[in-house]
Parts: structure tokens; sequence; C-alpha cells
């Protein structure tokens, strides 16, 4: 069964890791359940045969009614995302209009869950799709929409999925000890930054940041940050000439900055 903390409420974006493709099939129908349980208009995207996939939901009665109605649909991925690379701005807006068709029906909300393993093995496309990973969470926060993302562990290595899970609010325990996304007024950090991921995390901070004007990172639900991630803010500031404006509970951080001289950075001590 899937943890209810990695469950999306009416408006949420999560991040699944798997090694068997029947497993994420089966958390994936556990979620679109919920959404029809909830009221909501569900969709399956699935790199599979989609008659394949849908016969196996026939066995389900209660995906089977939604099936025949059209509250619940299975689709692919190149039918979802394209094949010949992803639009983002053309992504969204087909998002919204079927968000709006889904209100419009008596729907509460739409929700999806998605198998992203075919749009991330090339890194030129994974590049494209990590960004929009952050650009879809921000559209989320405002809509009566959630969406799960599943990656596939046996085609792509850890750190890959960890570029991925971090850039969500939640992920599976083990796919990412921190995560970046979009806040009030700047960007959300939390977890710990240490030796392990000051790499991935500059990468984070690379797709992630996509707005003028300093950035202010609320990070009051950062358990740790080392020296090498303040390092990377500060060059990351300095190469947009601005400045970061980290918001944590961590005193050490101000000292770190201080000692280090990394005049872009900021440290807010908060609580």
């Amino acid at each position: 069964m899937t943890s209810a903390a990695l469950l999306p409420g009416r408006s949420g974006h999560t991040c699944w890791a798997y090694d068997d493709p029947a497993l994420f099939e089966a958390r994936a129908r556990e979620f679109l359940l919920a959404g029809l349980a909830a009221g909501d208009r569900v969709r399956y995207v699935t790199p599979e045969s989609v008659p394949v996939v849908v016969e196996r939901w026939r066995d389900v009665p209660r995906l089977r009614d939604a099936l025949r109605t059209g509250v619940a649909e299975v689709c692919s991925v190149d039918d979802m995302y394209g094949s010949d690379g992803l639009d983002v701005e053309a992504q969204l807006t087909s998002y919204t209009a079927m968000l709006e068709a889904a209100l419009a029906d008596g729907h509460t909300g739409w929700r999806v869950a998605a198998d992203g393993t075919p749009l991330v093995i090339d890194p030129v496309r994974r590049e494209g799709f990590a960004r929009y990973e952050h650009l879809v969470d921000r559209y989320l926060r405002t809509r009566p929409m959630s969406a799960v993302c599943g990656y596939d562990r046996t085609r792509l290595d850890e750190e890959t999925i960890e570029e991925l899970a971090c850039l969500h609010p939640t992920s599976d325990p083990g796919t990412s000890l921190f995560h970046l996304y979009p806040g009030d007024g700047g960007l959300v950090l939390d977890g710990e930054l240490d030796a392990s991921n000051h790499g991935v995390f500059a990468t984070a901070l690379r797709r992630a940041d996509h707005d003028p004007g300093d950035l202010v990172i609320h990070a009051e639900g950062l358990r740790f940050i080392d020296y090498r991630s303040l390092l990377h803010l500060h060059r990351h500031a300095a190469s947009h000439h601005r400045q970061v404006v980290l918001r944590t509970s961590l005193a050490p951080a101000s000292r770190l900055v201080a000692l280090l001289g990394l005049s872009r950075v900021r440290v807010e001590v908060t609580g």
C-alpha cells in the first residue's frame, strides 16, 4: 500500500521510483482510485501498449466503469507529451483545457499518474523535462490537480533519479535527501545538503531558478547544509548578478557564509 505521506492531496506533485513496472502500476491505481472516490477525473500515462493496460484495468470494477464513462483514461507517453520533444507551454495549456473540462463536467479536480522514464533516458530530453518538472509543480500549486511521476530504476541510474526526485515536494524514501520546489515568493528547500549531494543541488538550482531579481529560498525545513552547497548558492547568484536570501533556522550557515566571504548569499536565521 502507498504511504499516505506520498499521496498528493487536491493539489500536489510527488515522485515514485520503482524496480518493477507492475508495482508502479499498482500504486498508480491506488492513487487514481482515491481520486475517483474524491470526485476527480483521472488519467494513467504508460509506455506500455494502451489496449493491454486497459484490459488489465477492466478487471477492477470501479476502474472498468470509469473507463466506460470516460472518467478514467489510459494514454501513451507519446500521446501525452509528444514524440518530438516536450513543448512546456503547450503542455501546460493542454492541462488547463483538460482540467477545465473536468470541472465543467462536475468533477472536483483532475489527477494524473505518469511513467516518465522514456522522456529522461536521453540526457538532452532529460534536461528539458527536469525543467518542466519544476514548472509543472508551480502550475499545480494553485489548481485542483495532482500528479505522480514514476521513474524506473532498472533503466536510470540513481543520480538521474535523484536529480528528478529532488524537484518534487515529496518523493519515495531513498530517492533524494533534499527537495527544491516552488513556494510563495521564491523556492522551498528542505532535507539535508552534504558532500554526497551538493552536485545534484547545483543542478537542481540551475533548473529551478526561473525568476528575475534576488532569489529567496525558504529553508526552514532544512536540517543540514555544508559549505559546498553554500558555495553553489554564491556562484549561482554571481553568475546571474543577483543575491540569494537563505531563510533557515540553521544559525551555523550564517557563520559559514561570513567565514567564506560569500558576498552574494545573505542568511536570515529564523525561529
